[in-house]
């Protein structure tokens, strides 16, 4: 099958759609669609979640309520994923209105092929059966995606397709640009503080005193290029400041040029190589003629969909109260006025007259917390009570843990969440070993003091809120963190005095759960932990007879 382009979450729309509850309405010239074309809420809970599995694989977590820098928070990405369905719903439409559709043999006939190949290898068999139950699920999955596929080509083929007469008209179109993107130099330079030094450097060379290379070695003031003979690499347009741009466009090939004077000093320059494209001709010859293409059918699908929405006066409507609430928010906080005014709307709900607490949702109790941040109004008792309120009946991960810490960091069930929300941190990162190396590449020893720093707080800080009143369920719950905590150091460290010290911790633990959650599984391992105490401490006894 070919290359498919701007399939948008193609694998989500694949799957089956559990229920019809529509979170966005689809409109064409004021007049709704199909409901066919609308979406659900499944579809947008099956986007974000594979968007949020492939942020978490790359060790990003979002916060259910609210954005950190530049990482929105799980509402937010909700509604920004929205207008990307959308598009994917007009193409679906557009492909519907003009019988873009693949007949059943040619699906059939790519589903055999896929199968075929994903079926060749037995290991592959048995993981698709663990995981779809058997090879006719399989099977049915992959046909709806192969017609998604299938599909996706007819609507791009039809709107960018590939011909010389469309990439011609493409290449004037976007000359200027192109030329920038896919022209390039290779250069090498010298770069010294003053004109003198430069001409007398360029004499030397000239004159066959001293190459080029060693000129650049023992004078340039470029660190980074000097060691190398100066060497730049492969140069694009708009890469390097005018007046050295100028001087690589222009500079005969293989001779030394300059003094170029330049607001970093004076160069010495030898272009090597210059790369132009003047033409289609030149495009096609050039050795990236594939990523031309892909940007031909990319630009072209894009400015097709924007006109087909315009002339076609497509628009939706949020039938989600939660997502429309939060894109208001989202709109509001574009000026101060606006965000004033739209905090005054929000407060007059969480707190107005009579009792419409029950009524307020947690994304309504965040949205005031974050516009009292933004505005300056956290000295308000009523900020505190949101921050309370949002504890109690939100999520308990993430910024409201800290806030509601900060508040009352001596509230067990407080003290329990926010350090479980440190664990819970450690985990995702020892359960993702691409993640757990790039930060041991990244960051070293630093890394492996911040994880048993970590550890140890969490257990100092548990062990002493265990000391303070609390309900058995509340202990059972800091009890477990406890124990997954130990459970983390245990795998830290394999020295027998670190395995005896944390398995007598973690037998602490065990007996002080049994005394509020007995079960047969922590009485087995309170005995297991014994035993292998036991055993440590007879080796010991042995190794020091021995010494």
């Amino acid at each position: 099958m070919k290359k498919l382009l701007l399939v948008f979450l193609m694998a989500i729309f694949s799957l089956t759609l559990l229920g019809t509850e529509y979170a966005v309405r689809i409109t064409k010239d004021g007049e709704d669609v199909p409901e066919e074309f609308w979406i659900t809420r499944e579809e947008i809970e099956q986007a974000f979640g594979a968007t949020v599995a492939n942020a978490s694989s790359q060790g990003i977590t979002l916060d259910p309520y609210f954005d950190s820098y530049y990482i929105p928070s799980e509402i937010g990405l909700k509604t920004m994923i929205i207008p990307y369905i959308v598009d994917q719903k007009l193409i679906d439409f557009y492909a519907e209105e003009n019988n873009l559709l693949p007949s059943d043999e040619e699906v059939e006939a790519e589903t055999d092929t896929m199968m075929e190949m994903y079926t060749s290898n037995p290991g592959l068999i048995e993981q698709i059966e663990t995981i779809y139950g058997s090879l006719e699920t399989f099977k049915d999955e992959m046909r709806s995606y192969v017609y998604a596929a299938l599909k996706a080509e007819l609507v791009q083929n039809s709107v960018a397709p590939l011909t010389e007469e469309a990439l011609a008209v493409y290449f004037e179109e976007f000359r200027t640009e192109i030329k920038n993107q896919y022209e390039t130099i290779r250069a090498r330079h010298i770069l010294v503080t003053d004109e003198s030094t430069a001409t007398e450097l360029m004499s030397r060379i000239e004159s066959g005193e001293i190459t080029f290379g060693e000129a650049a070695l023992h004078y340039s003031i470029d660190s980074g290029t000097a060691a190398n003979g100066g060497e730049l690499g492969s140069l694009q347009r708009g890469q390097t400041v005018p007046e050295f741009e100028e001087a690589i466009l222009t500079a005969p090939i293989g001779k030394l040029y300059g003094p170029v004077k330049s607001e970093f000093g004076f160069h010495l320059i030898i272009v090597e190589e210059r790369t132009e494209i003047n033409s289609l001709a030149d495009m096609v010859s050039s050795p990236r003629y594939n990523d031309f293409v892909s940007g031909y059918q990319n630009d072209s699908y894009n400015r097709w969909l924007e006109r087909y929405i315009s002339e076609n006066n497509f628009d939706y409507v949020i039938l989600d109260g939660e997502l429309l609430f939060y894109k208001e928010y989202a709109e509001a906080i574009g000026t101060e006025e606006t965000a004033n005014e739209f905090f005054v709307e929000v407060a007059a709900k969480v707190f107005g007259e009579g009792d419409s607490s029950s009524q307020v949702s947690p994304v309504e109790y965040a949205v005031y917390i974050e516009l009292s941040q933004m505005l300056g109004y956290t000295e308000s008792i009523d900020y505190e009570v949101a921050v309370r309120s949002l504890f109690e009946i939100g999520e308990k991960r993430g910024m409201i843990v800290q806030m509601m810490y900060e508040l009352d960091s001596n509230v067990p069930e407080v003290a329990a969440a926010y350090y479980n929300s440190w664990l819970e941190e450690l985990e995702m990162t020892f359960m993702n070993q691409q993640l757990l190396q790039q930060q041991l590449s990244n960051y070293g020893q630093s890394f492996v003091d911040y994880v048993f720093s970590t550890i140890d707080e969490i257990e100092s800080g548990l062990e002493a809120t265990l000391e303070r009143e609390m309900s058995q369920e509340v202990r059972a719950d800091i009890l477990y963190i406890l124990i997954r905590n130990n459970s983390l150091s245990l795998d830290l460290d394999y020295s027998p005095d670190w395995i005896e010290e944390k398995l007598s911790k973690r037998l602490t633990y065990m007996e002080a759960l049994m005394e509020v959650d007995p079960s047969e599984e922590a009485q087995l391992e309170i005995d297991s932990i014994i035993s292998e105490l036991e055993y440590l401490a007879a080796e010991r006894d042995s190794q020091s007879a021995t010494d």
